[in-house]
């Protein structure tokens, strides 16, 4: 198996108020491991860029047995986990020094025409980077159908595609979905839960200062807190994600 391993410190602006590393900079942080791999297999987003292409997040699922704290060392580990005629994934994992397994991750993507901006078939590039994975099994699936996900919903929080959320191909970046669905949740919930599971699927992109609505629905069962998102539009015509997450009460003292 082709794997590309990194050693991280967690800094401190990586972090929440209680000292622990941010989902939405670990997504950050995966996007960059990936790209160290996919810049030395030659599939990297500056040469599919000038073919007129690039790749794009389709589906992404993170299970979070724990978040590491401030000033903790890491090892982020990402591996090309197998393809098909429109989709590559790609998996992750985060690791402590002593091999304790934190997050585990599988994700899909998309190469599409950015003229067009539509999926392409995988350029054999892609085909030969995700045979090295042939007959090796994938530990994680995907589960979310977007049309279980409710219109029903608890809460929300607006959001707008400022400058700092725009990536390279001019519009919001995949890691700031997941910062705008975990962080739409009231302060208070956040404060008093530990992330466990996430899985999103994207399905429009967002333009610079476009402005969107998070929105969720809380429910509790078989003694966790199950939450459904979306992000849409503020007219409500488009959804731009989906997703799912699943919670667990902070510890008393935690």
């Amino acid at each position: 198996m082709l794997k590309h391993e990194k050693k991280i410190t967690i800094c401190n602006h990586y972090t929440d108020v209680r000292g622990t590393l941010d989902v939405k900079i670990l997504c950050d942080l995966f996007n960059d491991v990936a790209n160290e791999q996919t810049v030395g297999l030659g599939v990297d987003v500056e040469t599919f860029n000038a073919a007129g292409i690039t790749w794009m997040l389709h589906k992404i699922r993170l299970r979070l047995s724990r978040l590491p704290a401030k000033g903790e060392k890491i090892l982020l580990a990402t591996w090309p986990s197998g393809a098909d005629r429109l989709f590559a994934f790609r998996d992750f994992a985060v690791c402590s020094p002593s091999g304790e397994l934190l997050v585990r991750s599988t994700s899909e993507w998309m190469v599409i025409d950015l003229e067009r901006r539509r999926p392409v078939r995988l350029p054999v590039s892609v085909l030969n980077m995700a045979a090295h994975y042939e007959g090796v099994t994938r530990e994680m699936t995907f589960d979310l159908d977007p049309k279980s996900v409710t219109s029903e919903i608890s809460g929300r929080r607006r959001f707008v595609a400022s400058y700092d959320t725009i990536d390279f191909n001019r519009h919001v970046t995949q890691a700031s979905y997941v910062g705008w669905v975990t962080h739409s949740l009231p302060f208070d919930f956040l404060s008093r839960h530990l992330l466990e599971e996430l899985e999103v699927i994207y399905e429009h992109e967002i333009l610079p200062d476009s402005e969107v609505d998070s929105t969720y629905l809380i429910e509790e069962r078989d003694g966790k807190i199950h939450i459904s998102h979306r992000v849409i539009d503020v007219a409500g015509e488009t959804t731009h994600c989906v997703a799912r997450s699943r919670w667990s009460c902070l510890p008393l003292g935690g």
